[in-house]
C-alpha cells in the first residue's frame, strides 16, 4: 500500500475524534482537512500513544514494520514525505496553521493536450470580477484576443504594469498603446489601468490576478493556454 503524509500526534488524535464524532476544536479540523490526503501512515506506537484502539489497523501494519519507528522515519516511507503539526515548520514538517507550503488546484498538460477545461475554468473565475491583473512579458495581439475571450462582457478593470525588456533595457509598460487600443474595441466598457503598487515587477512566472483574491499562475504564458505545440501547467491559489 502507498502512504501519503504523517499526521502529528495531536492531529492523528483529532484526527480519530472528527471521525468518531467527538468533540474536537473545529478550527483544527478545518486546517488539518486543508492539507490532508488520504492515505496516512502512522505506526502501533503511535496509536498506542494517543490512545486509540484500532486493532484492524495494527494487525495490517504490524507485518509491514511499522510498529515503533519516529515520525521523521514515517515521513520517509510516504510520497510527499510530509509530517503534517500544529507548532513546527521546519521541514519535513508542515505548520497547517502557517505555512508556506500550500494545497491547490493545478494542472499540467503534455504537447497537442487540449487545454478547454482550464480556459473554461478560468473563465468561470472572471465571469463576476470587477478587477483583473494581467502579468506576462510576452502579450501580443493574438494572445490578447484570445485573452479577450475568457473576460466578462461588462463593466471590467483590466490592470497592468511595467515589465523590464531584456532588449532595451529599459522599463515599459507591459501592454503597449496599440494593445490598450484593441482591448477597448473589443468591449467599450473595459477600463485599462496600471498598477502603481509593482504587484508583480519583475517576476518570471505569468500570472493573472482576479479581485485580488484569486491568483492564477501560468507556467508558460497566456500563449501556451491557447497554444498546445508546448506542455502548460497552471495553479490556482487564493491569496
Amino acid at each position: 500500500m502507498e502512504y501519503t503524509i504523517v499526521l502529528s500526534d495531536e492531529l492523528l488524535k483529532a484526527y480519530y475524534d472528527f471521525k468518531k464524532s467527538k468533540s474536537v476544536e473545529q478550527d483544527i479540523i478545518t486546517k488539518l482537512f486543508k492539507y490532508y490526503i488520504s492515505g496516512h501512515l502512522t505506526n502501533c506506537k503511535q496509536l498506542e500513544t494517543i490512545g486509540v484502539e484500532d486493532e484492524p489497523l495494527k494487525q495490517q501494519l504490524a507485518p509491514e514494520g511499522y510498529i515503533k519507528q519516529t515520525l521523521e522515519e514515517l515521513g520517509e516511507k510516504t510520497i510527499y514525505k510530509f509530517i503534517l503539526n500544529t507548532e513546527r515548520d521546519d521541514y519535513p514538517y508542515i505548520n497547517i496553521y502557517s505555512d508556506k507550503i500550500e494545497r491547490n488546484f493545478t494542472a499540467t498538460y503534455g504537447k497537442n493536450e487540449s487545454r478547454q477545461k482550464t480556459i473554461e475554468h478560468i473563465k468561470a473565475l472572471c465571469k463576476n470580477a470587477q478587477y483583473v491583473f494581467i502579468y506576462d512579458k510576452f502579450l501580443n495581439e493574438n494572445i490578447i484576443r484570445e485573452i479577450a475571450k475568457i473576460l466578462p462582457r461588462k463593466r471590467l478593470n483590466i490592470i497592468h504594469t511595467q515589465i523590464y525588456n531584456d532588449h532595451t533595457k529599459q522599463w515599459e509598460l507591459n501592454l503597449s498603446q496599440s494593445q490598450i487600443t484593441l482591448f477597448k474595441n473589443i468591449c467599450k466598457d473595459w477600463i485599462i489601468k496600471e498598477d502603481r503598487k509593482n504587484t508583480y515587477k519583475n517576476y518570471h512566472d505569468r500570472y493573472l490576478l482576479i479581485d485580488n483574491q484569486i491568483e492564477i499562475i501560468l507556467t508558460s504564458g497566456f500563449d501556451y493556454l491557447f497554444d498546445e505545440n508546448k506542455e502548460f501547467t497552471y495553479l490556482v491559489r487564493k491569496k
